[in-house]
């Protein structure tokens, strides 16, 4: 895996003004709390509650959007806009892709971390 094939790390080290130590806490964060907003928001699917999709959606936006992961945010802001509408006939396979894009987060940002843990 490349992690630029997934986040912007150019703009991502901007946004971090180069602190790789905060860098690192940033993804430590993320990496734990990023589960809770996936259960949060595959809940909403199933119990159709437009509300807790909207929610969770946007938090997972705002997140992956820090760390310049354009296609998770983008498939986040999907979510969040079938929430907005109360629409969920679409929303199972908008959320297979996000658990996808999900996914490449995650070994983007563990292999970021690892690039980083000794200096």
């Amino acid at each position: 895996m490349v992690v630029e094939d997934v986040l912007d790390r150019e703009e991502l080290m901007l946004r971090v003004d180069d602190d790789v130590e905060l860098l690192q806490e940033l993804i430590e964060l993320f990496l734990e709390d990023y589960p809770a907003l996936m259960s949060e928001i595959e809940a909403g699917i199933r119990e159709q509650d437009a509300k807790k999709l909207k929610r969770g959606a946007h938090t997972l936006k705002g997140s992956v959007g820090n760390f310049c992961a354009s296609r998770a945010f983008n498939a986040a802001f999907q979510l969040e806009a079938f929430g907005s509408k109360e629409d969920f006939s679409q929303t199972e396979a908008a959320y297979t892709s996000l658990v996808e894009e999900m996914k490449a987060v995650e070994q983007a940002l563990q292999l970021l971390a690892e690039e980083h843990a000794d200096g």
